[in-house]
């Protein structure tokens, strides 16, 4: 049985392994879709587009890099940055997202990640049969015809 404290909690979720941890790395699904009306959520991974909702590049103004986010006074907006995901991490439990980077001190580019929880998968890839296929066997009950 799984403890009740708090601290146990962080520190098993903290020290799980990478299989684990990769499975609990999910977000939000908005489709259109009637067959996915079952599934709520699922497990990114690269190459699905997703809508970045929290944070700097949720804002609609953030296309503009001197006036990003709520922190200068912007509204927060319904509509983010829409792209796909360039890399997941595994360890930290946070996504890469094409187009969403920060400038360093030095001027390089560098990718900001974002945490799943942030992030609605808008499509999916579908280069995976058979991840497909799980998902829309999750979207009917689990009942297979």
């Amino acid at each position: 049985m799984s403890s009740k404290q708090p601290g146990k909690q962080r520190k098993a979720q903290h020290n799980a392994p990478l299989h684990i941890k990769r499975k609990r790395i999910r977000s939000r699904l908005r489709t259109e879709d009637p067959d996915l009306a079952g599934v709520r959520t699922v497990t990114v991974r690269v190459g699905d587009e997703v809508e970045v909702l929290r944070g700097d590049f949720g804002s609609p103004n953030s296309a503009k890099p001197d006036s990003r986010g709520k922190r200068l006074g912007q509204a927060r907006g319904k509509s983010g940055i829409r792209a796909k995901i360039v890399q997941v991490n595994t360890g930290s439990g946070t996504v890469h997202v094409d187009g969403v980077s920060i400038t360093t001190a030095d001027g390089k580019e560098e990718p900001l990640p974002i945490h799943a929880s942030n992030i609605v998968v808008v499509s999916l890839d579908d280069t995976d049969p058979l991840r497909i296929s799980r998902i829309l066997e999750r979207a009917k009950g689990g009942i297979s015809e």
